[in-house]
Parts: C-alpha cells; structure tokens; sequence
C-alpha cells in the first residue's frame, strides 16, 4: 500500500505545477535596427528600467496579487520566468537593438529610463497575450507612454499554453521596441 501511495504522489508531483518555463534569449529585429539606423540619433546611453511601485501580475483563482519578479506562476503548472526580470530583460533588448543600430553609447549625457505600468500575460483560452504599459523618460525629464499587446495562439492544456506564454516573450518584446520608436515621440526624447 505505501508502494502504490509513493507511486501516486510521485506521479501528481510530475503531472502537476513542476515545469518552469523559461522565456528564451533576446534576439534582435532587423526592422528595428533598420528604423533606428533611418533616424540619425546621437549617441545614447540606457539606464535602469523598472517596475511601478504599484504594478502587480493579477493571477486567479481569488484575484490573488503578486508584485513583478522573474518569476511569475502561470495556470498552476509552473512559472513563467526572465533571467535577471522581465524588465531588466527589456531593458537590455532595448540596448541590443541601440547597439547594432550604431547609437548606443554607455557614456552619453542622453540616458533613457523606462517604467513599466503594466507588464503582465493572459494564458487564457481564446485571449493568450503580453501587455505592456511602458514610459520611456530621458535625462531632461521629458517622456512618452507607450501600450502594447502581443497576441500569440492560445491553448487549452496548461503546460502548452504556458510553454506558449514564455516561447511568445521575445516576439512581444520585439513589438514593443517596434511600438516605441515609431512613436514620434520617441526621436523627440532621442535627440
């Protein structure tokens, strides 16, 4: 009997809540470099990127509220996680894409912050997505906010849909960078 019950909890231990599932590494967007390049921007510099204070990844059942980390539980079969943050993994996209676009300067007086408003997921069935509320300031305190969502193909078991949260993470970071240069805004605080 305590045979069959080790085996039994053994089994719901792997059916249940063990995956982690890792966003994957950043690549760059050719289309991004390209508009960035097309601009004629001085040389800036990135500074830290961070959450609100009052940002929180709303989670059910109970509308429990958890403040952004690295790791965030999707549907109760693991967490979604980004090595070091999420936000520090946007913000070093962002100076990947300066990088290979030839603007980015770790010296430059021109330092661009962002602060995030909103930076959450839905793995829902019929409505999986990345949202983003982000407010790009430059060192003359001048600043625009910038909303993304990034929909991606939903699924009913939660080990896939999960695995499709952290698999869509890069691409929304993508459109999230292409959303905030092609905002006019955004060559005004970049000069």
């Amino acid at each position: 009997m305590k045979y069959k019950l080790a085996i039994l909890v053994t089994f719901l231990s792997l059916v249940t809540g063990c995956s982690t599932y890792n966003v994957a590494s950043y690549g760059t967007s050719v289309q991004n470099v390209e508009t960035l390049k097309s601009y004629n921007l001085q040389h800036m510099s990135v500074g830290t990127f961070q959450v609100s204070e009052t940002l929180e990844f709303k989670r059910k059942p109970g509308n429990q509220k958890k403040p952004a980390t690295a790791s965030v539980q999707c549907r109760g079969a693991g967490p979604v996680t980004a090595s070091p943050s999420f936000e520090a993994y946007i913000e070093q996209a962002f100076i990947e894409e300066l990088k290979l676009a030839g603007i980015y300067d770790a010296s430059s007086s021109l330092v661009l912050t962002g602060k995030f408003e909103q930076l959450d997921f839905s793995s829902a069935f019929g409505n999986s997505r990345w949202t983003f509320t982000l407010t790009l300031t430059n060192a003359r305190n001048e600043s625009f906010t910038t909303q993304t969502t990034f929909g991606f193909p939903s699924r009913y078991l939660a080990e896939v849909a999960c695995a499709g949260v952290a698999q869509a993470f890069a691409p929304a970071v993508q459109q999230l960078i292409t959303d905030v240069i092609k905002n006019p805004k955004f060559r005004e605080i970049a000069n």
